[in-house]
């Protein structure tokens, strides 16, 4: 499993392509790249996932090394502007090619800001045939770095070359990096004294080369350093644009389609894979499901062999009156598996009081109202019995409100509570204990008349009495 430790408080900021890039990009060019990523608190595998998003310092890390590896202050520019030949741009660079047009990604680069890094906005100003300009707006409290304005750089760079047709021009009018920021502009380091003097260092000579504007900017050539936000502007030729689409249209584009077409098919079989084995884990949550209530009804049979048969009877009943109030599918289910598990928190009631063959003192039938509370709570943990659990709590509240535990009252107690209710009622009616005589169906069902609308939901009981005279129960 993928190593997935964050320094303590860090942000994650930098999706994983990104570094996924550097990697790929130092080993086509024959270098190890495991110096990239020794003793950070990503491995290789997390940081080369491009589901993953990772710490912005651990890609500070990455971004430095990757400089003394090839001694390069601009390898990071260099590396993203070679993520097409990479690959490293993955399903984004088929679309592209399949719209057949340049100006496709950049009008698409506000909704694809989840492929950039450490920004808050993207905005293109505008966009042509040749070329456009695009607006970065930097996150909230985050200072950029050098590193991530060239990799920004060679992203917009390489996007040219997914038609064919070379790298974009890329122009900086505007950056928000300062001048003086960790990471040297074209090979030189900047620094600013306290009197704001901009000084310029290159091999070993130092000389000041203006001062800091008011705002914190510094204008170094045609790039104003320091802004608010940065601002590309991205050039390509529009004759070789114009050629390639024609040629594009004729001979490419078929191909790009099959290939997008198969890209897809080994998405969905990646898709179906995953499909199978989450259905695979759900047989076996379910055969684990069915082996524990089996083994807690058994647990209930143990203090109680009443409870057992009264269970499976009750669900019976309670299966034919759901089916003649027209319930769904789903819903009768439900009943059913609540009907078997309704008495479960008896296990924690005393067999003393359970097994009593005479009439129980008031604390010996408060503690047996408690037990609708305990099987809930027992059940509760098992998130995919969320709705048995809330049946089997209110297996004793009364229509008219003075059930327990809650003390719900008609609507407010579940339809399939209710039909629960008139089942155990109707079961442990017929059905003889040793402190009580069965009744016969016939007294029994004027019982339950005689309650409806006090103990009993009055519709439950027009579908009893209609399952009745059917004989189906």
């Amino acid at each position: 499993m993928a190593k997935q430790v964050y320094f303590h408080n860090d942000k994650l900021e930098t999706s994983c392509r990104c570094i996924n890039t550097l990697i790929k990009y130092a080993e086509s060019q024959k270098k190890d790249a495991t110096p990239l990523f020794t003793g950070l608190p990503c491995d290789k595998e997390y940081l080369t996932d491009t589901n993953n998003w990772i710490p912005s310092r651990v890609a500070d890390v990455i971004f430095d090394r990757m400089r003394q590896m090839f001694n390069d202050d601009e390898i990071v520019y260099k590396a993203a502007s070679a993520s097409v030949e990479l690959r490293s741009l993955g399903f984004l660079d088929y679309t592209a090619r399949l719209m057949g047009d340049p100006k496709f990604v950049i009008k698409q680069a506000p909704i694809l800001n989840r492929y950039f890094n450490r920004t808050e906005k993207i905005e293109v100003v505008k966009y042509s045939l040749a070329g456009a300009t695009v607006r970065y707006s930097s996150k909230a409290k985050y200072k950029v770095t050098m590193d991530d304005c060239y990799y920004a750089k060679g992203t917009l760079a390489c996007l040219p070359k997914i038609w064919g047709i070379g790298a974009a021009k890329v122009e900086e009018e505007t950056c928000c990096v300062p001048i003086n920021k960790k990471g040297r502009i074209n090979g030189k380091f900047y620094t600013i004294d306290k009197e704001k003097n901009v000084f310029e260092h290159d091999k070993g000579q130092s000389k000041i080369i203006g001062k800091l504007n008011a705002d914190g900017t510094f204008k170094l050539g045609k790039t104003l350093y320091g802004a608010k936000y940065c601002t590309y502007h991205i050039s390509w030729c529009p004759i070789k644009m114009f050629f390639k689409g024609l040629l594009y249209e004729i001979c490419t584009k078929p191909k790009v389609l099959s290939e997008a077409i198969e890209e897809m098919r080994r998405e969905n079989d990646l898709i179906q894979e995953k499909y199978e084995e989450l259905y695979r884990s759900n047989l076996k949550l379910q055969r684990h499901y069915v082996n524990t209530m089996n083994a807690l009804i058994r647990a209930i049979d143990a203090k109680d062999h009443y409870t057992e048969d009264h269970s499976l009877k009750v669900s019976r009943i309670a299966e034919v009156i759901a089916r003649e109030l027209k319930l769904t599918k789903e819903k009768i289910e439900t009943i059913k598996k609540a009907c078997k598990l309704h008495d479960l928190g008896k296990i924690g009631i005393r067999e003393s009081i359970l097994l009593k063959p005479t009439k129980l003192t008031e604390g010996e039938w408060q503690e047996i109202k408690k037990h609708p509370i305990l099987g809930a709570e027992i059940i509760k943990p098992l998130s995919f019995l969320t709705d048995v659990a809330v049946l089997v709590r209110q297996d004793h509240e009364r229509w008219d409100g003075k059930g327990y535990p809650d003390g719900l009252k008609e609507e407010q107690i579940d339809i399939g509570a209710r039909v629960i209710t008139l089942s155990d009622a109707y079961d442990a009616m017929i059905t003889g204990r040793p402190y009580k005589k069965a009744m016969t169906k016939e007294k029994a069902a004027e019982e339950i008349r005689e309650n409806a609308g006090t103990q009993f939901d009055p519709k439950v009981v027009e579908a009893f009495f209609k399952a009745m005279q059917r004989r189906a129960l």
